[in-house]
């Protein structure tokens, strides 16, 4: 018998149509057959049938299950199980199957074979389809079945017309993919395919023409850029190179997986039926689930299921704690972020937009087989995002909530362990000897255990420190601990009482390091966390107490972190057990010290580092911890550990990110306004090097709210500056104007003139961000003279020069930057050198302006040697943009294209688009000074699309004055017109003349 759901729901029997009855049996039937081969319970195909189910339910889905094994007239098709019906396919066939069969098959010959393999495969696989899937099921689940399966459609679809271009048919593949692009115009795999064929059809132009349309349609209809991979095949196809077959490039393979657990008993036909799920063909639904309370061992099973599918997940394995356990589980759109740089994403390219992360996420697993493992979830809304999606990878998810509403996946509740597998896993961990000579007894200690692994885990521990006991004498213990039992159930069993087991054993300093070390909000520590808790109370070295916590399993050792420090972590019910202990023993305000205590040894550390990495971020770290909370020394730290940030101190922060966004929330739930401004601003140019911009942004707008919430105000003036300075990285140039207003406002205030002069500077940065040059200019002539009459630091004072001279540049007004910026370098030593390479290079553009070519070259090479011996790859990128612009004045091409070139491989890498922008503008410079205008629109254009996306107007029109000369120069007359009438109506709006623009001259 053969079944279909790949267009109207169908039976056939050799060859002859079955009848299936109508309504809710051909529904019930699609339902099962979804699911073929696995249990769907009854609740299930209620919730499935009816919105609002009758009374009478169950008998009605009773009474359709009769009717269809009347109908099939099959014998063991579909049978009642407990709590459902199973539709078993043994010899029969399902059409999905066979499609999803056939299409991992052409993808896999796709890979290492011929193309024509693959197309004679997808193409059988395609065939399969007789119209929508389910297309006559009316019920509410067939559409989110209907627009999974027509996703998996268009998606073989795409690979079939890949290995239809590598074969060559290019007619063919344009004449399929037209009406494709109409339907579905935001598939860049299609755009790419498209243009591969036109390329190798020898239509370049067409080709080209095509990427444009791709482009706009993209831009216009979403506001985001093509993909990174459709971008370099029209930079290919315009350098002329040959793209059939497109090269792929080297993608990373995530091994993230930590170790699979080294005892593991009574697990094996768990961990059979999980792999077998997750090695079909097709996915096992949205997700494979692993299900039950706390400690029973979820994680261990999908670790171990994970490691063993490395052949069917080769691309990768993919790790993510969701924390669903804590008081705040882990946001999705964080983990996103982890999981995309995991990936090979640069954090400069991650999207801001949930939906857009969400979207890039699975196309990057679209066409890889990855196994994503998500540990710990704590709802549907957190793991529907982080879903692999219908491709050849798949998620495996732990939680201790059943999960029910992720429909059609395959669920497993993960059992207690049976008395045969606890005895085998006492011997792993104690011994065989040990517990050979009373079996009994020790399956008694499991029944006293509750049966659960992280108890028998608990108990072992016990056993394993008092090697004098026997068996009996730890079954007699248990079993006097009638209260404790009772509480060794989570729902029918519980963990607190193994956990209180061990804690009740140490003696009374280590109990009260456990409890404190529940206070930790870190997801892991190094030791010196655990001797800053205590200070100087502990009365034997910390290292012997913490050898205790971990002998007893209730501290579990991660060996060394990248910079040498021993790492330590409690388990998740664990650390709740040591929190509930914290609070009931010890009194609120040595619990509000103790925590004070350890955020106060991240601080010094933390200080340390920050003044060690060349970020190059100034900010004002003039805080100190204030709200009532004295910070007592950082007794804690050793020197080798204080060594680590000095000596490594960007690995250092890379290691110790996470504690530290903890830590500045843990100091603003605190209400320490000292604490939190001192460790953000410490922390903020390590973010904003390595591009962690939402931590960055977390951090800094939690400690202003917490500043502003205490009345700090001389910590908030410092903290605002520094989100001035994120916020327009961001280019969230909007909110900027109130940011430095704020600032202003309260530096006034408190009389604290250089505050008022960066806040000054910030005012009139803001103004000119967003076009508003003559307020722009009002406040920075405010800046320029508070810096001249007021005792402020000589590094404001340069910036209030070289703010208001950028600002006459704009204008048109070199003539009038130039003594500014001569006074701001006469500054000299008592500036920043960040800050003398970027006076240097303004000063050398502002040279060049006025015609003074000879002193602009020896200003940028000056500028261009500072930013290399500070390392500083984007700002040496933006000296050598300049130095390609002089290039250009003086006809020197093949200097200018091999700067630009470079130039423009670091804006891309570092993010910057701004820089990119001006790279690319330049290109089109270099190609109309060449002579050869055609090759100058497209850079040109690109160029534009990053101003306008920017709301950079004054840069949109001087891009769009050169495309009118190129146009002209072309002779497209129309197009010239349009950007012509563009950029004069831009000027015109701003209020200034085109003199603004700066144009370099064309060639004749």
């Amino acid at each position: 018998m053969r079944f279909g759901l790949l267009g109207p729901v169908e039976v056939r029997r050799e060859g002859r149509p079955v009848a299936v009855g109508r309504g809710r049996e051909r529904s019930v039937l699609a339902a099962l057959l979804l699911d073929a081969d696995r249990l769907v319970p009854t609740t299930r195909l209620i919730d499935l049938m009816w919105q609002r189910p009758p009374t009478a339910a169950k008998a009605q889905v009773h009474n359709i299950i009769s009717r269809l094994r009347q109908r099939l007239g099959v014998d063991e098709l579909i049978v009642s199980r407990p709590g459902g019906y199973e539709l078993r396919l043994g010899r029969h066939e399902l059409d999905l199957v066979e499609f999803r069969r056939l299409v991992e098959h052409g993808r896999q010959a796709g890979e290492g074979g011929p193309p024509d393999r693959a197309v004679t495969v997808l193409g059988e696989a395609l065939s399969l389809w007789r119209g929508p899937a389910l297309a006559d099921v009316v019920e509410e689940f067939a559409a989110d079945v209907r627009d999974a399966l027509a996703e998996e459609r268009l998606a073989a679809l795409e690979t079939w017309l890949g290995a239809k271009v590598a074969m060559g048919s290019y007619d063919e593949v344009m004449r399929v993919i037209a009406p494709l692009l109409r339907e579905h115009p935001y598939r860049e795999r299609l755009h790419e395919v498209n243009m591969i064929a036109l390329a190798g059809a020898g239509r370049r132009a067409d080709a080209l023409a095509a990427y444009q349309q791709a482009y706009s349609t993209l831009t216009e209809d979403l506001g985001v850029e093509p993909g990174q991979p459709l971008q370099a095949l029209a930079r290919r196809i315009l350098c002329g190179e040959n793209v059939v077959p497109s090269d792929t490039p080297e993608r990373p393979v995530p091994r993230q997986l930590p170790p699979a657990a080294a005892a593991v008993a009574g697990r094996d036909a768990l961990i059979d039926e999980v792999c077998g799920a997750l090695r079909r063909p097709e996915p096992a639904g949205p997700a494979v689930v692993l299900v039950g309370p706390g400690g029973v061992g979820k994680t261990t099973v999908a670790l171990a299921v994970a490691h063993s599918l490395g052949d069917r997940f080769p691309d990768g394995q993919l790790f993510a704690d969701l924390h669903g356990t804590r008081q705040s589980p882990a946001d999705p759109h964080d983990v996103l972020g982890r999981l995309l740089r995991a990936l090979g994403v640069d954090g400069t390219d991650l999207p801001d937009d949930r939906e857009e992360r969400i979207a890039t996420y699975r196309s990057h697993l679209a066409d890889r087989r990855i196994l994503v493992v998500l540990d710990d979830a704590a709802s549907e809304a957190q793991v529907r995002p982080l879903l692999a999606g219908a491709s050849g990878s798949a998620t495996l998810v732990t939680s201790r909530r059943q999960l029910g509403a992720l429909v059609g996946t395959a669920r497993w509740t993960v059992p207690m362990l049976s008395p045969e597998s606890v005895i085998r896993l006492l011997a792993q961990l104690i011994g065989v000897e040990r517990v050979a000579g009373a079996p009994e007894t020790a399956a008694a200690i499991g029944r006293l255990c509750g049966h659960l692994p992280l108890g028998i885990c608990a108990a072992a521990a016990r056993l394993s420190l008092r090697p004098e006991w026997t068996l009996e004498d730890f079954r007699r213990r248990l079993a006097g601990q009638h209260r404790r039992l009772d509480e060794l159930t989570v729902g029918d069993l519980n963990v607190r009482g193994s956990i209180e087991l061990s804690y009740r054993a140490l003696d009374a300093p280590v109990r009260r390091l456990f409890r404190l070390l529940g206070l930790v909000e870190a997801p892991d520590w190094p030791a010196w966390v655990a001797r800053q808790l205590l200070g100087a109370e502990a009365p034997v070295p910390i290292e012997m107490m913490l050898d205790t916590l971990v002998d007893v399993h209730l501290v579990e050792p991660l060996g060394r972190d990248a910079v040498g420090q021993l790492r330590f972590r409690l388990h998740d019910l664990v650390a709740e057990f040591g929190r509930e202990r914290a609070m009931a023993e010890e009194g609120p305000a040595v619990l509000a010290r103790v925590q004070s205590a350890l955020l106060c040894g991240w601080l010094p550390l933390a200080a340390d580092a920050d003044e060690r990495v060349d970020h190059g971020v100034a900010l004002d770290h003039g805080v100190a911890p204030a709200g009532g909370l004295a910070c007592p020394p950082a007794s804690g730290v050793t020197r080798a550990e204080a060594a680590a940030p000095r000596e490594m101190p960007a690995e250092w922060f890379e290691v110790e990110r996470v504690s530290l966004v903890a830590a500045v929330d843990q100091a603003c739930r605190l209400g320490d306004a000292g604490l939190a401004a001192g460790l953000s601003l410490r922390l903020a140019g390590f973010l904003t090097m390595r591009s962690y911009d939402d931590d960055l942004e977390h951090t800094l707008c939690a400690a202003v709210a917490c500043a502003r919430a205490s009345g700090q105000n001389r910590l908030l003036v410092r903290l605002l500056g520094a989100l001035f300075v994120m916020r327009s990285r961001r280019h969230q140039y909007g909110e900027l104007p109130a940011i430095a207003l704020e600032e202003l406002s309260i530096a006034r205030q408190l009389g604290d003139r250089g505050s008022e002069l960066r806040a000054l500077n910030h005012a009139g940065l803001a103004a000119r961000m967003l076009d508003r040059f003559a307020e722009a200019a009002d406040w920075l002539h405010q800046a320029l003279e508070v810096s001249r009459r007021a005792d402020v630091a000589p590094r404001l004072r340069s910036e209030a020069l070289d703010a208001l001279a950028s600002l006459h540049a704009d204008l048109g007004r070199p003539e009038r930057a130039l003594p500014l910026l001569e006074e701001a370098l006469a500054l000299g030593s008592a500036t920043s050198s960040r800050a003398m390479a970027t006076h240097l290079r303004d000063y050398g553009r502002r040279l060049m302006d006025v015609g003074r070519f000879a002193d602009a070259e020896r200003a940028l090479a000056d500028a261009l040697a500072a930013s290399r011996r500070l390392a500083d790859d984007r700002g040496s990128a933006w000296v050598e943009q300049a130095q390609a612009d002089l290039d250009i004045r003086l006809g020197r091409w093949a200097a200018a294209a091999a700067r630009l070139d470079r130039s423009l491989r670091v804006q891309q890498r570092v993010g910057d688009r701004e820089g990119m922008g001006e790279v690319l503008r330049s290109s089109g410079d270099l190609a109309a000074g060449q002579g050869e205008p055609r090759r100058a629109v497209e850079p040109l254009r690109q160029s534009l699309g990053i101003w306008r996306r920017l709301g950079a107007s004054l840069q949109e029109a001087g891009t769009l004055a050169r495309l009118d000369r190129v146009f002209s120069a072309m002779g497209e007359r129309e197009a010239a017109t349009v950007c012509r009438r563009d950029y004069r109506d831009i000027l015109a709006q701003l209020g200034l003349d085109q003199t603004v623009l700066r144009l370099p001259a064309l060639p004749g």
